[in-house]
């Protein structure tokens, strides 16, 4: 009867300690995962962050303005635009 005790007692702490460490490895996965995510969470709340000072810079009206003049080359009243010939030249002269 004692020796069936002792195996059962071993039994139980082998149990035991299996179980913690199957525990522990689930565990420490679990927060591996948890700080992968923080750091995604990161990265998105500053590329958010960086989007919506943009969104904020596109609609203001120096933006608009800049964009106006540089891609459909549209000019205030009154002003003057000068056209650098050399340039055009060096453009004509390498097709």
């Amino acid at each position: 009867m004692k020796k069936l005790k002792k195996i059962l007692f071993f039994a139980f702490i082998a149990y035991v300690a299996f179980t913690f460490f199957q525990q522990q490895v689930a565990l420490e996965k679990l927060n591996n995962r948890y700080r992968d995510l923080k750091n995604k969470e990161a990265a998105v709340i500053k590329e958010n962050k960086y989007l919506n000072e943009l969104l904020h810079q596109m609609n203001s009206e120096s933006f608009i303005e800049n964009e106006a003049r540089q891609k459909l080359g549209l000019v205030k009243k009154g002003e003057i635009i000068y056209v650098d010939i050399s340039k055009t030249k060096t453009q004509e002269t390498k097709k």
